[in-house]
């Protein structure tokens, strides 16, 4: 039997053709209060025209609004300019927290008599230290040390300005040696206080960032690596032609009494220990047979 296409396509047209009448009523008094004359093509049209509205207005809804990001497989939200946004504006913030969580942990060992270690501190510190060589303390670089104190003591005492390089009459000369000399700079940062040794300043202060490393700048041995109240955590270094390097105000000291180091070798870590400081920086000295020195005239910090 062949199928009628012509047959069924007429059948079909009657079948939407077909007229229905819709009538309201009253409930009680049997009132008609509207009618409705319908078809079944048009009510067809109708539930399509619905549902392609309908459709529209949730495609709307999900791509133009942030109901986009609670769709499965819409999209990766990690690439959306929001999102960046938050997780930059969150590392920030952990990272603020974790910087204070460090100077608050800093400053209650302090007030506890229990100053940061080695172990402490390295633990942040993105670069291999090595273990120095184990030093015997020897009695010249005692008798060294003591001499270096008592000269800035006396210094110190003083009722006229320290003694400079500038004051001595063989000042060129020994300017010249001192320029021959090849300086490790100890901290790279922008200077925040100069060298202003008749207000007692013998050093310049150097501004850097929390858990930066404090490098020697030359070879030689040390010569003071202890903690006092008003320079915290300070190390002294002794080089050859009786030069002496002075660093201040740091959070922890990476070497001991006597040890030997060598150029540009971490000797500590840049902290604000000590009551003659307001933030972190390294306060740095140098000192040439018993006289300050101005460190800018030999060293570029930037």
């Amino acid at each position: 039997m062949a199928f009628d296409f012509k047959k069924t396509q007429k059948k079909l047209r009657e079948h939407l053709a077909k007229a229905f009448l819709f009538v309201i009523r009253d409930e009680n008094t049997f009132e008609e209060i509207a009618t409705y004359r319908l078809t079944f093509l048009n009510v067809y049209i109708l539930l399509s025209t619905v549902f392609c509205i309908a459709g529209l207005l949730t495609f709307l809804l999900i791509t133009l609004t942030p109901l986009r990001n609670l769709v499965p497989g819409y999209g990766d939200i990690r690439f959306s300019g929001e999102y960046q946004q938050l997780t930059s504006r969150l590392q920030k913030i952990e990272q603020e927290v974790a910087a204070r969580d460090v100077y608050i942990e800093s400053l209650r060992r302090l007030l506890s008599g229990k100053p940061e270690t080695v172990k402490d501190i390295t633990k942040d510190v993105h670069f291999k230290l090595e273990s120095p060589d184990p030093v015997q303390k020897i009695r010249e670089d005692s008798l060294l040390r003591e001499a270096f104190e008592s000269s800035k003591k006396q210094n110190a005492r003083a009722p006229d300005r320290p003694k400079t390089l500038a004051d001595k009459g063989t000042a060129p000369v020994l300017r010249r040696q001192l320029e021959d000399i090849d300086f490790t700079c100890p901290l790279r940062g922008p200077i925040g206080a100069a060298f202003k040794p008749d207000k007692d300043h013998y050093g310049i202060d150097i501004i850097g960032p929390e858990h930066s490393p404090i490098k020697a700048v030359l070879p030689g041995s040390v010569i003071q690596s202890d903690w006092s109240m008003e320079n915290g955590h300070t190390i002294a270094i002794q080089h050859a032609d009786n030069l002496v390097s002075v660093y201040k105000h740091n959070s922890t000291l990476l070497r001991k009494l006597g040890a030997q180091v060598r150029a540009g070798e971490a000797i500590a870590i840049i902290g604000n220990t000590g009551t003659l400081t307001q933030g972190p920086h390294l306060h740095f000295e140098l000192w040439y047979q018993g006289r300050c020195i101005n460190p800018q005239e030999y060293i570029r910090f930037n």
